[in-house]
């Protein structure tokens, strides 16, 4: 069983008043320069999951033609000020037996040292998909560096009435069997003295790994993917779908839509 406190976990205890304070389902932060004025907590996306027959060798090459087929999602910055440095491509389709990932990163500096499972992949650089078909309070925490690494967990989350989560629970002894991933770099890992170009990686993810059928067509389930981009001399990136607008993922009150088409 692996515990932790997600201000342990990002070194960010100075934030811990700010989270516990900010109210999610209100939909608004007041902005302490501007009393009389409030900015509004983005809404979480939705996304329509297209369903395709093709097939996709998880090779981390994406160049099937069913790729071409698939919704596109952004990611941002994950306190809300913006886009990216260097951009994020993510894909995403499925088919009666699994769900389908493709994630494309540009990276000037690509940056990893991890390979064994289950390693502290956000220490350097990662993509990550939360997702649950259920209650917000319990998910899967799913994880791939540039060097094949994987991080697969079941989350356990305690939030207030407000949303807000305070505490959480990750539970490594969930293996994800069946699940296949694979990478392509194009550069070199761990190596700043060059210029990388990107770092893709695709994904097979069967719905019996998370405990489901397959999807019915309109059935929503509720999930996010992030991204931690860094760079020599310069501060790290914290990229996500739907912005949790607090340096923390686990906040899953801010998990997009997930729904799956015809």
């Amino acid at each position: 069983m692996y515990s932790v406190l997600f201000p342990v976990r990002f070194c960010v205890w100075r934030w811990l008043t700010f989270a516990v304070c900010l109210s999610i389902p209100s939909l608004q932060l007041a902005q302490s320069s501007s009393p009389g004025q409030t900015k509004t907590v983005p809404t979480p996306p939705r996304v329509l999951i297209p369903k395709l027959r093709g097939k996709a060798q998880i090779d981390g090459d994406l160049n099937e033609r069913v790729w071409t087929n698939a919704a596109l999602l952004p990611l941002s910055q994950n306190d809300g000020s913006g886009p990216e440095r260097e951009p994020t491509k993510l894909r995403l389709w499925y088919d009666d037996t699994a769900l389908y990932l493709g994630w494309t990163c540009t990276d000037s500096d690509i940056q990893a040292t991890f390979t064994n499972r289950d390693s502290n992949f956000w220490d350097e650089e990662v993509v990550e998909f939360f997702v649950t078909p259920k209650e917000l309070k319990r998910y899967f925490e799913l994880q791939w560096n540039p060097l094949g690494g994987v991080y697969d967990s079941i989350v356990d989350n305690e939030m207030d009435e407000r949303g807000i989560s305070h505490n959480y629970k990750g539970d490594v002894s969930f293996t994800a069997k069946g699940m296949k991933s694979a990478v392509k770099v194009k550069g070199t890992v761990g190596n700043s003295s060059d210029k990388d170009e990107f770092w893709q990686v695709e994904v097979m993810i069967p719905f019996t790994v998370l405990g489901q059928l397959t999807p019915k067509p309109k059935e929503v389930w509720r999930g996010n993917f992030y991204r931690f981009n860094r760079q020599k001399d310069r501060p790290v990136e914290l990229l996500s779908w739907s912005p949790t607008m607090v340096p923390d993922f686990h906040q899953p009150s801010r998990f997009g839509y997930l729904e799956f088409g015809q």
